[in-house]
């Protein structure tokens, strides 16, 4: 499932104001790889499906939050690949079931819930452990011994293997495009979508931008660099480790801070009357957590003359769309 080839539109966004910029808008739609396993998720979810088949592991034990898109993902592919999950939720039980922990229990993934400060270290060896003797105490898929076996996901599902896979997207940018701009949440699609154009060797005057959706993003840069030395190092084809820079092996890359809206998942009328107004405008869905606050950047960069005239930018929409129905109501408070 995983695996299949993938054909990804572009969708042009016919905005006035970059027509009268002299600007080209398109949207790159990863959100339409598939119903379940979309956007950004697909790509970061491959290479560790196929780590976890190769290690023969039939179970993945992943960590979220009420809404995470993430594990929404998670389950879609695990259902598809016929493989057992485990989901870690953030926070207190609640009866009914939102949206998103009805999704995923429907597709077969088992639901664990941690108070916040040990989900806060669950990085931690000892915090892990118990999370394994919980799991082996319930054993959930009847798998007695083999209950404590499992395929462990990061939240957010970032890691090389991660990387590697999102890479892979910048594979439908194409060619002559001057900025590239992306939503942030973990930074492991960013540091991938930086190391496939430099393996894809985009033009010199390309540049990637990203939009951290989380207040104080900043430390973002030092994950990205991270994540791409490691990848680098993974791949003996790149010698150089990117930076700010651009030389013949780099590309041009900068975070944008101003457009967290307060911090993830956080909304204030601007926010909310601009996805209502675009939405009424153009045949396109925002994902109100990040997808809306890069395409609200978008606009306000343009307005401020950041792009030069005759430039071509793509917005990769990451998908997160399911995440939408815990938004909902909370777009329409401001109206």
């Amino acid at each position: 499932m995983l695996t299949k080839k993938l054909t990804i539109p572009l969708q042009r966004i016919e905005h006035p104001l970059f027509k009268a910029k002299g600007l080209t808008l398109d949207s790159l739609r990863i959100d339409k790889t598939d119903p379940l396993i979309s956007g950004n998720k697909w790509f970061k979810l491959k290479y560790n499906f196929i780590e976890a088949k190769q290690q023969k592991h039939h179970t993945l034990v992943s960590f979220g939050g009420a809404y995470s898109n993430h594990l929404h993902a998670l389950a879609g592919a695990a259902k598809a690949e016929n493989l057992n999950v485990i989901g870690i939720i953030r926070g207190e039980a609640h009866s009914p079931l939102n949206p998103t922990l009805s999704d995923v229990t429907a597709l077969g993934m088992k639901l664990y819930y941690i108070d916040r400060k040990t989900y806060r270290n669950k990085h931690l060896t000892e915090e892990l452990e118990k999370i394994r003797q919980m799991i082996i105490k319930d054993d959930p898929f009847s798998m007695g011994q083999q209950a404590g076996k499992f395929y462990l996901v990061p939240e957010g599902g970032t890691n090389q293997l991660a990387v590697q896979g999102a890479s892979e997207i910048a594979a439908f940018i194409p060619d002559q495009t001057d900025f590239v701009c992306l939503p942030c949440g973990t930074g492991g699609t960013f540091a991938g979508m930086l190391y496939g154009l430099m393996q894809k060797k985009a033009t010199s005057s390309l540049t990637l931008l990203g939009f951290p959706a989380m207040k104080g993003g900043q430390f973002l840069e030092a994950v990205i660099k991270d994540l791409l030395s490691q990848q680098v190092q993974a791949d003996n084809t790149l010698n150089n480790i990117p930076n700010n820079t651009t030389n013949n092996n780099t590309i041009a890359w900068q975070l944008l801070y101003d457009w967290s809206f307060g911090g993830f998942a956080k909304m204030n009328k601007d926010l909310a009357l601009f996805i209502q107004d675009f939405e009424l405008n153009y045949p396109l869905e925002l994902d109100p957590i990040y997808t809306a606050k890069m395409m609200y950047a978008i606009v306000s960069l343009a307005e401020m003359d950041f792009f030069p005239q005759g430039s071509r930018i793509i917005a990769v929409h990451t998908g997160g769309l399911q995440g939408r129905r815990g938004m909902i109501e909370r777009i329409q408070t401001h109206f």
